[in-house]
């Protein structure tokens, strides 16, 4: 028997044994017993589903994914997060475009917009379907195109896979080693990105709690494995951390958090390693946060609450990272 839940088929196989020839059970009863299990089955993944990684239900409530669920595009609010009509906000999987004041991120938004805005699009699922601040989280297509896909081909996106979700893993990394290739968008000469990237810094708020908080995502834009040892994480301060002898693959990312735990992968697949201190480091007005390797070759910098920093600047507390 074949069920499809949230796009993945689970094969039923019954077995007959030799010492249960005595028994006679007439076909209406085993109909009964495969329609009965059947149910069950399917209230318990749906019940799965909607419960987040915590353990607790989702923020908004969520539809139950089918394979071909066609909705309308409301308002663009990035290169890689739409509002739908009926107030739903979509996150795209596996991909991420350039944050606010970041170089490509008006065209990234301006691209989206192009292709999904006013639009009819299909939402296609995976095997997760929401994120911790409850929007939904899927491929988006319009017509025979997929949405994910055409961005990270421009080079407006890179890939950006975090939890189980892996369905076209395959597919946007060989897109963005193309156009890596073609030196198109954030690939361009102008741009000078880098393999390593820091794509987020978190610091504590009160008002948006977070279980790993403060932390800094990094993520692999490169093709191959990346062993981070010796790696140097700072601020504008100089306060620095070492990464240990831990690697991250391509299109994945590493999360530095401020708790004090062992280093480890989390239950959404994630790499976390830890700097306790961080509850001091990162300035909640503003800050800089400098990522640098083992040469000392300055990778990549992330500055947060305010204009991006491409120099030092008169009266900064800023020092050499």
């Amino acid at each position: 028997m074949l069920g499809d839940i949230s796009g993945k088929y689970y094969k039923l196989t019954f077995r007959r044994s030799s010492g249960l020839r005595a028994w006679r059970v007439t076909w209406r009863h085993s109909l009964l017993f495969v329609i009965l299990i059947g149910l069950l089955s399917h209230t318990s993944c749906q019940r799965s589903l909607a419960k987040s990684e915590s353990g607790q239900s989702p923020p908004v409530p969520l539809p139950a994914p089918t394979p071909d669920q066609v909705t309308r595009v409301k308002r663009v609010e990035d290169g890689d997060t739409i509002l739908l009509e009926d107030g739903r906000k979509v996150r795209y999987l596996g991909i991420n475009t350039p944050e606010y004041q970041e170089p490509f991120y008006l065209k990234a938004k301006r691209f989206n917009e192009s292709l999904v805005l006013g639009k009819a699009i299909r939402l296609e699922y995976d095997q997760e379907i929401a994120d911790g601040r409850g929007r939904v989280l899927a491929y988006v297509h319009v017509g025979d195109q997929m949405v994910n896909a055409r961005l990270v081909q421009e080079g407006l996106a890179h890939a950006f896979f975090i939890g189980p979700s892996r369905r076209h893993n395959a597919m946007l990394l060989r897109l963005q080693a193309e156009a890596k290739q073609r030196k198109v968008g954030m690939w361009s000469a102008r741009a000078r990105i880098r393999d390593l990237k820091i794509t987020s810094v978190h610091p504590v708020d009160i008002d948006r709690p977070d279980p790993y908080a403060p932390y800094v995502r990094i993520a692999n834009l490169g093709n191959a494995t990346i062993q981070l040892a010796g790696y140097v994480l700072s601020n504008e301060a100089g306060e620095r951390y070492t990464f240990p002898d831990v690697s991250v693959d391509p299109g994945y990312t590493i999360i530095v958090a401020g708790k004090g735990e062992p280093d480890r992968v989390d239950n959404r697949e994630q790499l976390v390693v830890h700097w306790p201190m961080q509850d001091s480091v990162w300035d909640p007005r503003e800050d800089t946060a400098f990522l640098m390797d083992p040469a000392g070759t300055l990778m990549d910098r992330f500055h947060y609450k305010g204009k991006r920093v491409t120099r030092p600047r008169s009266g900064s507390r800023r020092q050499t990272p």
